[in-house]
């Protein structure tokens, strides 16, 4: 005996501590059940008085039943029960440029207490941030004016082949006059520079493993879920859920990210659950803001939308955005993948 408080290992391998000539086994720290039952009342009056579908969750067709927990509606869990999350980064260099960050997220009560941890991680080999679509040839061709009223990009396949320009994908993009004429879609290319990245996988591994420490400390696994929003590709059922629609419309595109150009992705950052759910005023008042401040023009915002199917759908304007179409362009916003679009609008 060294001390009247050892930790020792019993013999099935679970912790213990023995203080004086007892032995504390994790019985004597476990919760009685009705505090079990009124941590998970809290979580589940939580989600039907402060969350909002769409924003704080949301369910991916094809996954069952279980929401998909979103970074706000870690951080009204956390707020909830007043934990104070605390990381240890690993950098990790990956040659050519790319770089993964491995970070663990500790929560701890506002005495210091420690309740749980999450892991997660991201890098700039991620296909989302390690290809983009290359710069095609600006044609001479103007954008037909029924391409502007029905953002369909066979009109511009159309307008472009009628011209003598031939290929099956074509965009739009503003010539040295800033005018907007018909562009080629250029391949797929690595980009040229990961560093661009490194704060925006930074911050997604940080998400990560937020979510994942919340999860975690505060059980509430059994009402969410985690990352299904994030690898769609994976899980059969979501690519079902999500190329069905396309298909019965008569207008599967096949693989995405061939098609979005320097768009970020739906599919692989936020799932396909767009909900009948408006964009909030607050998220209305942030994207205007920061396209202001990053000289976004909303019309070509919209504009590479549409054109990159980037929520499968038509975007004529801002306010066609749900809660959760809005939330993910603010994230995109705030990480840097639409700043592409400034050199646009200038």
């Amino acid at each position: 005996m060294h001390g009247n408080n050892q930790e020792i290992c019993l013999s099935n391998g679970a912790p213990a501590t023995q203080q004086g000539n007892h032995v504390s086994t994790l019985e004597d720290f476990a919760l009685a059940p009705e505090r079990i039952v009124a941590r998970k009342r809290m979580l589940h009056q939580v989600m039907a008085s402060v969350m909002q579908e769409g924003e704080h969750y949301g369910v991916i067709p094809g996954c069952g039943k279980k929401p998909s927990l979103l970074k706000p509606g870690a951080e009204a869990i956390s707020s909830t029960f007043q934990l104070c999350p605390k990381y240890d980064i690993n950098k990790v260099e990956m040659g050519d440029g790319h770089r993964e960050y491995e970070i663990i997220c500790n929560l701890y009560t506002p005495g210091g207490g420690f309740v749980g941890s999450g892991v997660g991680s991201c890098s700039t080999m991620e296909g989302k941030y390690r290809f983009r679509t290359g710069d095609g040839e600006v044609t001479e061709v103007p954008v037909p004016k029924e391409y502007w009223d029905k953002r369909d990009l066979k009109i511009l396949k159309q307008t472009a082949n009628a011209a003598g320009h031939e290929g099956d994908k074509f965009n739009v993009k503003k010539n040295e006059s800033g005018k907007w004429m018909i562009s080629t879609h250029g391949e797929r290319v690595e980009h040229d520079n990961p560093a661009d990245y490194y704060n925006t996988v930074l911050k997604m591994g940080k998400k990560r493993a937020f979510v994942d420490a919340v999860l975690t400390a505060t059980g509430a696994s059994d009402i969410f879920t985690q990352d299904i929003e994030e690898m769609p590709e994976v899980i059969p059922g979501a690519r079902q859920a999500q190329t069905r629609p396309q298909t019965q419309q008569g207008q599967q595109q096949g693989n995405a990210m061939d098609q979005m150009g320097d768009m970020p992705n739906w599919s692989q950052s936020q799932g396909q659950n767009q909900g009948p759910a408006p964009l909030t005023d607050g998220q209305k008042r942030k994207i205007f803001g920061v396209c202001k401040g990053k000289n976004i023009d909303l019309d070509a915002l919209c504009l590479s939308l549409t054109d990159n199917n980037s929520f499968g759908r038509k975007i004529m304007r801002i306010t066609d955005l749900s809660t959760q179409e809005a939330s993910t362009i603010i994230d995109w916003l705030d990480g840097g993948s639409l700043d592409f679009l400034s050199q646009q609008a200038a």
